[in-house]
């Protein structure tokens, strides 16, 4: 169901084990290793919505063969929060404090292979 080991990668990111994971969602740990592996299984949207809600992602983030650079970790949206709670002279010097640090370039996306 999940393309490229897309929910391996994002269970593991968010520090889960397989059986953690099922626990959470109300599903077996075989019906999990099941879905990582691809055999065939399929999904419903409640399941899908529990599962991006647990691993902090979309429903289209579980389906992604490209990965989501706009998509936040806890550490980013936790510093957004910050920065929108500020004043405006506290804006100004976390502008000043981030305006020479260097802008990553453009990630690498994965394509889908035909």
């Amino acid at each position: 169901m999940f393309p490229d080991n897309r929910l391996r990668e994002l269970r593991k990111a968010a520090g889960l084990s397989q059986t953690q994971l099922a626990e959470a969602s109300g599903v077996s740990q075989p019906y999990i290793s099941q879905m990582e592996n691809a055999d065939g299984t399929t999904l419903d949207i409640a399941r899908m919505r529990a599962l991006s809600r647990i691993l902090k992602c979309t429903p289209a983030d579980l389906l992604a063969v490209v990965d989501n650079p706009d998509r936040l970790d806890d550490e980013e949206r936790e510093l957004i929060a910050r920065y929108r709670a500020s004043g405006m002279a506290q804006r100004e010097m976390i502008r000043r404090v981030a305006e020479p640090l260097p802008v990553p370039a453009e990630p690498a996306r994965r394509t889908a292979v035909a």
